[in-house]
């Protein structure tokens, strides 16, 4: 059963060639990728603002795939409420009655 059960170093391959290679690969520390990407990330982020501790960095991809969808949605919701609002005389009664 001990046979079945491999690292995911090894692979589903022979380890006889693998075995001077696990040995250096074990002496070496091992570090998480992400981690040092993600702190690299941070560090290069250029400040906009600083206000005493606190700073205003430039948002990253995400956040600005994120707002730019909320604003573009906001504003087909205004243009469809104002189109029903100019075309529809039952939404521009609700409008009106919303507003007293």
């Amino acid at each position: 059963m001990d046979e079945t059960k491999q690292s995911a170093g090894q692979g589903m391959g022979s380890s006889k060639g693998s075995d001077s290679l696990s040995g250096e690969k074990a002496q070496k520390p091992k570090k998480k990728k992400w981690a040092n990407k993600s702190v690299e990330s941070n560090e290069s982020q250029e400040v906009l603002l600083k206000v005493g501790s606190l700073e205003y960095k430039a948002p990253g991809k995400r956040q600005r795939v994120a707002l730019g969808a909320i604003v573009l949605g906001g504003n087909v919701l205004l243009v469809v409420a104002s189109l029903l609002y100019f075309y529809n005389p039952a939404f521009k009664e609700f409008v009106y009655n919303l507003g007293r």
